[in-house]
């Protein structure tokens, strides 16, 4: 079963079709596309079974003949031709096979296989070998008259074809060793002419290519002149001397980014220009961040990437691989499902490879980066599964087409043609009736659509049928005797028109552009162009513009059209007010008040109404407002248009009801405020009605004013009507006391047991008075000295002279040490203790005497508090010395001191 499908996947892409041997594909796993003047059709008749390449030939008018896996050969009628087996084609290798036409014969071709590998059973050896079919009445079908001729004993498993420069003759080209275990580095070309496949091949030995590896692919460039090679790694594109068979360096890939990282090359084809080369790549990186990948090389670019650019990335679920140029001008490539597969501790070890059922295109390569138009899933392959490979042609077959580029209707459009042999003549049909034999013709179309361009060129003596499907644009459609009408508020005749409005009274082509002349000569010529259309007064009333807009395609027409201004009085319409929504801004809904303006002014609902923030936007009808508009309170302007234009312009006040709440956050008043006048809080008069409320939500008061005469948490609500319009708004606040002074600093200095004295400064807003007992207060300030202080813990009273702070208090321990010792039994320093340290005040006492060594000499505890240290260590008087003290107490408020120092000890 045959089912037509079609794959014209881009608009814009103009196909070519080139010479039809190509037409037929069979590869992969039963799976098979035709090609017929542009159109793809699915066949589910093939019989081919194989994962890597194929080849097929078919006639001149497209017609199949036979096609092959490199090891049988299948005829027209998907049978196995007689004597069709046996050949000699190497299954795994990448491109076991290509079909030549014998120069100048109808009948014979030659199958060229590849080999690399020696194999016992059956027995076959490594080499390049050619079979001969005979296509003719004795033989309809075809038949293998002679098989598996051994060319080379080279290893060799890349194979393609070319035409001569002399365009009859076709070279052969393959790629191998020179040997059995030999490295692969020989170029081999074969020429084919008229009398048969030349058995001595033009070779050239590259020593920069070392590989073995069977996969990649070897493909000619369309016009000859280039053939890339890629083996794994790496990437070689070298020129090609089409009349000599040598090779010569032109451009290497090595793709490796360094040991783990970096790009495999698999398939790859030329562009139908040769300008262009794409490969399908595997891109590996450590961590397992793997992706397919299809690379566009620019071989004209220089400064491009050297690995060109990638038009698709997919995840290594799918597999690209092989990639072909088709007689469409389109390139193929073949698709397989990717799974990769893990050893028991979780490390990649491979990929496990299926066929699936889908082909990728790019649909325009000759054109760079995304517009090459790749598409991943384009062709449904039905029953028929893709593999790694696809069928191999002669590439020169692809360079015969139809240049030219879609234009627009009435251009005028020149035709060339490409081929890989002179053109002795031509035929045109351009499709819409006119026929040329120019070799060059060019032609103006008068409608536009598509058009199915032949041209059948007579190369070596043999008529080939190219076609070329071309897109003619339309010219814009643009409607005559438009014009815009403008509101004149002044009745000078002069008003601001926005031009750019004509758009869509003059077409319904919304992708169109303008640009705007005074005149039809600027127009048509393109000179002194209007250039700020969207704010232009006119000269005159009315007057003449002309436009010229410009489709998508790049085609242009010229149309005139007429701006004029109407006298319309300012219109009345009442404000609109709203209740602040934040920020001193309100939400006015625009729409209902269109309703209402239709009412007022008697409109029909089908007359046009917009809002815009000024009276320009207005007059350009640029960037209306929406239907619901935040905004504070403003002046918008409003735009009516019936179906003769404008009906008037006219200014809104927008008004935003926004009641005044001139409140601080919080206010502190005096603890006694019945000594101290009440701090009054007063609302904006401006409001109507007011609430204060506490914070149980009852309301105290609603009047204007509101003393403060406690703590606590209030909060005032104001209402305000504007237009009918009441609004409210609400503050909370609190009340608070002021909080007591903060004390900085408490020194105590202590002489003796009784000469003690405390100094204490304060942090606060005011003037204090100390005292210690709570009862006779002193000083006025922020600090205060006592002197002739007990010891003990002493308490400090601090109370606000003014009486508006909360009183404070705070305690001391008034404790001191002498600095020296002198026990000589006078009376005076002989024992060594820490002053004002005794159990009344202290219920932990622990203090440590040490040497300057650490040694502990003596320990004063609550049992021994009152005596203190007398200088002696085991009844031993100790020499006069420095000595050093640690003292750890805790007071009966559990205030701990932790204090060190030192004291002298001084002996007579």
């Amino acid at each position: 079963m045959t089912k037509l499908i079609f794959v014209c996947l881009f608009i814009f892409s103009i196909s070519c079709f080139s010479q039809r041997e190509t037409d037929n594909w069979f590869f992969g796993d039963k799976a098979g596309i035709v090609f017929n003047n542009g159109n793809l059709s699915i066949s589910n008749k093939g019989q081919i079974v194989t994962e890597t390449g194929s080849s097929s030939i078919s006639s001149n008018q497209g017609n199949l003949l036979f096609y092959t896996n490199g090891a049988t050969i299948w005829n027209r009628n998907h049978k196995i031709m007689e004597n069709g087996e046996g050949l000699i084609g190497e299954s795994e290798a990448s491109q076991p096979s290509i079909i030549i036409p014998k120069p100048n014969s109808n009948s014979i071709y030659y199958v060229f296989t590849t080999r690399k590998t020696k194999t016992e059973n059956p027995s076959l050896f490594p080499g390049i070998y050619f079979s001969e079919v005979e296509i003719s009445n004795k033989y309809p079908l075809g038949k293998v008259t002679q098989k598996n001729v051994r060319l080379e004993n080279s290893t060799a498993q890349r194979i393609t074809a070319v035409h001569h420069k002399n365009g009859k003759d076709i070279w052969v080209i393959t790629y191998g060793s020179n040997s059995y275990n030999g490295p692969d580095e020989i170029f081999f070309a074969f020429r084919v002419t008229d009398k048969g496949v030349n058995f001595r091949p033009v070779k050239t030995k590259l020593n920069e290519i070392k590989s073995s590896l069977s996969k990649g692919e070897i493909k000619a460039s369309p016009d000859g002149s280039k053939v890339a090679l890629s083996t794994g790694s790496n990437l070689y594109i070298y020129n090609f001397d089409n009349e000599t068979g040598v090779f010569s360096r032109f451009k290497l890939l090595n793709l490796r980014l360094n040991f783990t990282d970096g790009y495999t090359c698999n398939g790859l084809t030329f562009s139908s220009n040769s300008k262009i080369l794409y490969y399908s790549s595997f891109y590996y990186e450590r961590g397992n961040n793997d992706s397919y990948n299809i690379m566009q090389l620019d071989l004209d670019n220089t400064d491009q990437f050297f690995f060109g650019e990638s038009i698709f990335t997919t995840t290594p679920d799918r597999a690209s691989a092989s990639a072909q140029l088709a007689s469409d001008g389109k390139i193929y490539i073949a698709q397989i499902n990717s799974e990769r597969l893990f050893d028991y501790g979780g490390q990649p070890i491979g990929f496990d490879l299926t066929p699936f059922n889908t082909l990728g295109v790019i649909n325009d390569p000759n054109k760079l980066g995304v517009a090459c138009n790749y598409e991943h899933d384009a062709v449904n392959l039905e029953d028929g599964l893709s593999y790694f490979g696809l069928p191999n042609f002669i590439q020169s077959y692809f360079r015969n087409r139809i240049t030219t580029e879609n234009q627009c209707v009435f251009d005028t459009f020149t035709f060339s043609l490409d081929s890989y042999a002179p053109i002795k003549s031509v035929v045109w049909d351009f499709g819409d009736g006119n026929k040329s034999n120019d070799i060059t013709p060019k032609h103006t179309y008068t409608s536009a659509g598509e058009y199915n361009v032949t041209a059948v060129i007579n190369i070596n003596n043999q008529d080939i049928p190219l076609y070329k499907k071309i897109t003619i644009y339309p010219l814009p459609n643009l409607s005559p005797n438009q014009e815009i009408i403008q509101c004149d508020d002044n009745n000078d005749g002069i008003s601001l028109f926005n031009l750019n409005n004509i758009a869509n009274k003059i077409s319904t082509d919304n992708t169109l552009t303008y640009k705007f002349y005074k005149n039809l000569s600027d127009a048509e010529n393109n000179v002194n162009e209007i250039l700020d259309p969207e704010n232009f007064y006119n000269e005159s009333n009315p007057q003449t513009i002309y436009t010229k807009a410009t489709s998508i395609y790049g085609c242009s027409d010229i149309e005139n059209f007429s701006i004029r201004t109407l006298f319309k009085p300012t219109l009345t319409i009442p404000s609109i007010t709203v209740c602040e929504n934040s920020n001193n801004k309100g939400i006015f809904n625009l729409e209902s008040k269109k309703a209402e303006i239709i009412n007022t002014f008697g409109l029909n609902t089908l007359d046009k109404i917009s809002f815009f923030s000024s009276l320009e936007d207005a007059q350009r009808t640029i960037t209306p407002l929406p239907p619901e508009f935040l905004s504070p309170s403003s002046t918008i302007w409003v735009k009516i248009e019936n179906e003769k234009g404008c009906f008037g312009i006219s200014p809104i006040d927008l008004i935003v009801n926004s009641p005044q709440i001139n409140l601080k956050d919080s206010y502190t008043i005096c603890i006694s405020p019945s000594d101290h006048p009440p701090i009054t809080l007063t609302a904006d008069s401006s409001n109507n009605r007011f609430e204060w409320k506490d914070e149980n939500n009852n309301t105290i008061s609603t009047s204007n004013s509101f003393p403060l005469t406690r703590e606590g948490e209030f909060s005032l609500t104001v209402y305000k009507t504007i237009n009918g319009i009441e609004c409210s708004n609400s503050k909370n606040f609190t009340v608070k006391y002021p909080p007591p002074p903060n004390v900085l600093n408490i020194e105590v200095n202590i002489q003796s047991e009784t000469d003690n004295s405390v100094y204490i400064s304060i942090d606060g807003d005011s003037s204090y008075e100390f005292s210690l007992d709570d009862a006779n207060y002193v000083g006025n300030g922020t600090s205060h000295s006592f002197n002739n202080v007990q010891p003990g813990i002493a308490t400090i009273y601090i109370r606000d002279i003014n009486k508006c702070e909360s009183p404070t208090k705070t305690s001391a321990s008034i404790i001191g040490y002498p600095k020296f010792l002198t026990p000589n039994d006078d009376g005076f320093n002989d024992y060594w203790k820490v002053y004002g340290a005794n159990t009344n005040f202290f219920k932990e006492i622990n203090i440590k005497i040490f040497n300057r060594f650490g040694k502990i000499l003596y320990v004063i505890n609550d049992k021994n508090i009152e005596l203190g240290w007398d200088g002696t260590y085991n009844n031993i008087k100790l020499p006069s010395n420095d000595y050093w003290f640690h003292a750890k107490l805790t007071d009966i408020n559990d205030n701990k001191i932790d204090k060190k120092g030192h004291f002298t000890l001084k002996r007579n």
